[in-house]
């Protein structure tokens, strides 16, 4: 996955800014995650605002916040699909059922069958019996 550079996030961050006060206000969030074809909750729009500006935060994003979080996003989505990867063993772009409960195994918790039917159940949004990279990040999101 190419990394963005602090220019483009600017550019995405300063198109967002509607009002142009310098700062995102969550309505000007979710507007930018909608533009983006995000289908996110108003409730995980929330907590993705939260994720920016912190729990203490001052309920407005600055450039240096939205650039410091979308990093730290990039980062995570690196780690997923470096974890995806190592356990699609067949290398089919997709998780069957052995394959997430490798997965599963090596987070040290112990999963019987019943539990990771209902994973992979609530992970496959397709219905198709295995897991995407992208209902992989939702599931892990």
């Amino acid at each position: 996955m190419p990394r963005c550079s602090i220019e483009q996030w600017e550019a995405l961050f300063k198109a967002a800014d509607k009002d142009q006060s310098g700062a995102l206000d969550v309505l000007e969030m979710r507007d930018m995650l909608r533009r983006g074809n995000s289908k996110m909750t108003d409730s995980q729009v929330a907590d993705a605002f939260v994720f920016f500006d912190g729990p203490k935060g001052d309920r407005k994003i600055t450039l240096d916040e939205f650039v410091k979080g979308m990093n730290r996003l990039e980062d995570f989505l690196a780690k997923l699909a470096a974890l995806f990867k190592k356990y699609d063993a067949d290398n089919s772009g997709y998780l069957d059922k052995n394959e997430l409960k490798k997965i599963l195994e090596a987070s040290g918790h112990k999963f019987t069958d019943q539990e990771t039917n209902e994973i992979l159940r609530n992970a496959d949004k397709s219905g198709d019996g295995k897991i995407s990279f992208e209902e992989f990040m939702d599931a892990c999101a």
